[in-house]
């Protein structure tokens, strides 16, 4: 795994415990570091395959 790939990845996962724990998707992107929402959008859909609404939505959990 690059760092690149690390850094990325660690960002998702402090994204998935802050979209768990209620905050709105526009907050968590730039909490974690991405530079819009559009891009956290596309980063989260590639890594888990959904948005992060329907992620959360399909879990039983509210995003």
């Amino acid at each position: 795994m690059t760092f690149v790939e690390y850094r990325r990845q660690a960002r998702l996962y402090a994204a998935v415990t802050k979209l768990a724990a209620g905050e709105p998707v526009s907050s968590v992107a730039y909490d974690v570091g991405f530079s819009s929402t559009s891009n956290f959008i596309t980063a989260f859909r590639k890594a888990t395959g959904a948005t992060p609404m329907r992620y959360f939505r399909e879990a039983g959990t509210r995003a």
